[in-house]
C-alpha cells in the first residue's frame, strides 16, 4: 500500500524473510552515537503489520492514532477519548527488551507521538489473523460472545493479544513459531496456558466497554491460550526490528506545509538522540525544547488542550537511560536510613511497568497501589522518572518515593548532581532543574527492617488520579516507632512530606490504645488542601488521616506478639488484615456492617473502610 500523502510512504516487505547473520543484526542495534546536537534528518521507520513504513515530514506531536487512521489505512483503531482512558485505540508494540529479546506490549495509540515508534513494530486488530483463520484471541472473543456493539472490540483484542504473546514467549513457543501440538491435545498443564481472573483483569485494565459486557470478554481472555499457539518466530521480530533500527541520532522534521498536511499541528522537530552526550548537546542548544519519555501527560496537552508544544526531545532512544542497576548505597539513602542502605537506580527511559515490577519484591505491601496506577497500557508507555519530574500534586509515584527517601540524578553537559526528592519540588509546576538539565535517573532506597505501605483514594478504582494518596514507612525497635516517613499527595501544591506528623509518631508504642490520636489530628491540620472537583478540603484532611490509620492497623497486624503485646490477638489481627486489604468488613450474613461499637483503635476499622474506599 502507498500512502495518499507525500509526507509518508509505505513499502511492502515479506513477512517470511530469514534472519541476517548475528554480527549484522548486532551492528545495526549498536551503531555508535553521534555527539552532534543536530544529528541527521530522516524519516520515521517502523513496521505496521507486515508492512515496513517510512514517514517523512511528520509534525513532532503527530500521534500514532492520527497517522494510522488518516494515512495508514487502519480503520479498526478507534478514537474514543483521546487521553489514554478508554482503550479503543489500543495497539500492540514490539521492541527489544534489556536482554535483546522481542517483547510485545499494549499501548494507547491516541497519545503516543509517532516519533516514539521509530525502530519498533506496531500491530492492530487487522494484522494478527492469517489468510485462513482468525487469531486465537479473536476466535476466543467469537466463541465467548465477547463483542457487543463492536466499537471497543479491537482495543480489547489487542490488550489480550499482548498478554497472549507474552505467555507464548514465556512458554518457549516463540522460538519455534506455531505450536506443533495437535488440536484437541491436552494443554492444561503447559506453562503460560492458565490465565487467572486477576491476570485477565490486569491486562484489560486499560479498556472500557460501554455495553457493560465485561464478563464474556474476561472469559475470552482466560480461554484464548487453550488453542495451539499461533504466531511468528521470535527471530522474525529480531530481523524486522534490525531493518528499522536507528543508526545514530535522528531528527524527524515537519515539512513547511504542515498546517495543510496535518491541520491542528505546528511545525517543529522531534529529536531522538541515542546517547546521554547527544541528549545533553541537544538540550544545551535548545533548552526550551519539551522533554518527552512516554508522552502520557504531554500527549494530553496536544489532544485535549490543543497546545503547541514546539520541538520535542525524546528520551526513549537513549541507551544509558534504559537500564536499572542495584547499588550498595549512596549518601542520600545513608542519611535517611543509615549506612549500607542499598538503592535501585532506575533510568529515565525505564517504563513504569518495568520499574514497578522491579520494586514490587521489595515493597510487597504496595502491590494494590501499583495495580491502581493508571492502566497496563499507560504503565507500558509512561516512566517512573517522568511521573516524578512532572511533579503533579496528585501524581501517584511522588508520595511513595518521598516516603522511601528517593533522590534524583540530574545531568547537564557531563556534570551530575544528586538531589533528594524532598528538595526537587519548589512550587506548583516548579522544580530545581536548571536550563539544559534533565533527570537521568531516580535512586530508590530499599531499607531493611522498614514496613512500607501506600494507599490512594480516587473516584474510580482504576485509571484515575488520586484525590488523596498517603505512603508510610515505619521502622520499629521493640514495638516502638524508631523512624518514620510519610509522603502525601493531593494535600498541597506539590507532593509533600508530613514532618509534623512524623515527629508525633516517633517513640509511640504500636500496641498502645489511642496512641495515634494526636498524630491523626496533626496530619489533618498540617496541610491546607484545595476544594476542587475531585474532593473537598475537609474530605482530603479526613481521608489522609484515615489512610495513616490504615497503615497503623496494618503495622499492628504485622508486629510480633513479643514486640506489640495485646495487638497479637486473633480478632485484632483479622481486623487489621481487613484494613490492609481495603475490603469492607462483613457481618455473619455476608453484608458489610453499617453499625459499629467503638471501644479501641482496632474497632475503628469498619468505619475506616466505609469512608475510605
Amino acid at each position: 500500500m502507498t500512502a495518499a500523502s507525500s509526507d509518508s510512504s509505505v513499502n511492502a516487505a515479506s513477512p517470511s524473510m530469514s534472519s541476517p547473520p548475528a554480527s549484522t543484526s548486532s551492528s545495526q542495534h549498536s551503531a555508535p552515537s553521534s555527539a552532534s546536537a543536530s544529528g541527521s534528518e530522516r524519516p520515521i521507520r517502523f513496521w505496521l503489520g507486515d508492512r515496513q513504513v517510512s514517514v517523512d515530514h511528520a509534525p513532532p506531536t503527530l500521534t500514532l492514532l492520527e497517522w494510522m487512521r488518516e494515512r495508514g489505512g487502519c480503520a479498526s483503531v478507534k478514537e474514543g477519548c483521546a487521553e489514554g482512558d478508554c482503550g479503543a485505540c489500543t495497539v500492540a508494540v514490539t521492541d527489544l527488551d534489556a536482554n535483546g529479546e522481542p517483547q510485545v506490549r499494549a499501548v494507547n495509540a491516541c497519545i503516543q507521538f509517532l516519533g516514539t515508534l521509530d525502530g519498533k513494530a506496531v500491530q492492530s486488530a487487522q494484522d494478527i489473523a492469517t489468510a485462513d483463520a482468525l487469531h486465537p484471541v479473536q476466535q476466543a472473543m467469537v466463541d465467548c460472545h465477547g463483542s457487543q456493539c463492536g466499537f471497543c472490540t479491537p482495543g480489547f483484542v489487542m490488550s489480550m493479544f499482548a498478554l497472549y504473546e507474552t505467555r507464548r514467549a514465556a512458554a518457549g513457543r516463540g522460538l519455534g513459531g506455531n505450536d506443533s501440538r495437535q488440536p484437541g491435545s491436552d494443554s492444561s498443564h503447559e506453562p503460560g496456558r492458565d490465565i487467572s481472573r486477576d491476570d485477565a483483569l490486569r491486562a484489560l485494565s486499560g479498556n472500557l466497554c460501554r455495553c457493560t459486557g465485561y464478563r464474556p470478554i474476561v472469559d475470552a481472555t482466560r480461554a484464548m491460550c487453550a488453542a495451539p499457539w499461533q504466531g511468528p518466530d521470535m527471530d522474525l521480530w529480531k530481523t524486522r526490528l534490525a531493518q528499522v533500527a536507528a543508526d545514530g541520532d535522528a531528527i524527524f522534521a515537519s515539512g513547511a506545509d504542515v498546517a495543510a498536511q496535518w491541520p491542528g499541528h505546528t511545525a517543529g522537530r522531534f529529536y531522538a538522540p541515542r546517547s546521554v552526550s547527544s541528549l545533553s548537546a541537544v538540550l544545551a542548544e535548545r533548552p526550551q525544547a519539551r522533554i518527552v519519555a512516554g508522552s502520557t501527560d504531554v500527549g494530553l496537552w496536544v489532544t485535549k488542550q490543543h497546545r503547541a508544544v514546539g520541538d520535542v526531545v525524546w528520551l526513549g532512544a537513549v541507551q544509558e537511560l534504559q537500564g536499572m542497576q542495584s547499588q550498595p548505597g549512596d549518601a542520600v539513602a545513608a542519611q535517611v536510613w543509615g549506612d549500607g542502605t542499598p538503592v535501585l537506580e532506575i533510568g529515565a527511559a525505564v517504563s513504569l511497568s518495568d520499574a514497578l515490577d522491579a520494586l514490587l519484591p521489595h515493597l510487597p505491601n504496595c502491590a494494590l497501589y501499583f495495580d491502581r496506577f493508571a492502566s497496563t497500557p499507560i504503565r507500558n508507555a509512561g516512566t517512573l522518572v517522568g511521573n516524578l519530574a512532572n511533579g503533579s500534586p496528585i501524581g501517584d509515584c511522588p508520595p511513595l518515593m518521598l516516603t522511601l527517601g528517593a533522590s534524583l540524578v540530574l545531568h547537564r553537559d557531563g556534570v551530575e548532581r544528586v538531589v533528594p526528592l524532598d528538595d526537587f519540588y519548589l512550587g506548583y509546576q516548579k522544580n530545581c532543574l536548571q536550563a539544559g538539565e534533565f533527570v537521568r535517573a531516580v535512586r530508590v532506597p530499599l531499607p531493611a527492617g522498614v514496613v512500607v505501605h501506600a494507599w490512594k483514594v480516587s473516584k474510580r478504582l482504576e485509571q484515575d488520579i488520586s484525590a488523596v494518596a498517603v505512603a508510610t514507612a515505619f521502622r520499629l525497635t521493640k514495638g516502638k516507632v524508631a523512624a518514620v516517613r510519610i509522603g502525601v499527595g493531593g494535600m498541597a501544591a506539590v507532593p509533600s512530606r508530613a514532618p509534623k506528623t512524623e515527629a508525633e509518631l516517633l517513640g509511640l508504642e504500636v500496641s498502645e490504645e489511642g496512641a495515634l490520636a494526636t498524630a491523626l489530628q496533626t496530619l489533618r491540620n498540617e496541610f491546607a488542601p484545595l476544594d476542587d472537583l475531585r474532593a473537598s478540603a475537609a474530605y482530603r484532611r479526613q481521608v489522609a488521616a484515615n489512610l495513616l490509620q490504615r497503615s497503623w492497623l496494618a503495622l499492628q497486624s504485622a508486629t510480633p506478639p513479643d514486640a506489640a503485646g495485646a495487638v497479637s490477638s486473633a480478632a485484632t489481627a483479622a481486623t487489621a488484615a481487613t484494613a490492609a486489604s481495603g475490603a469492607a468488613p462483613s457481618t455473619p450474613s455476608g453484608r458489610a456492617s453499617s453499625t459499629h461499637s467503638v471501644h479501641s483503635l482496632a474497632d475503628l476499622s469498619p468505619i475506616l473502610m466505609e469512608i475510605t474506599p
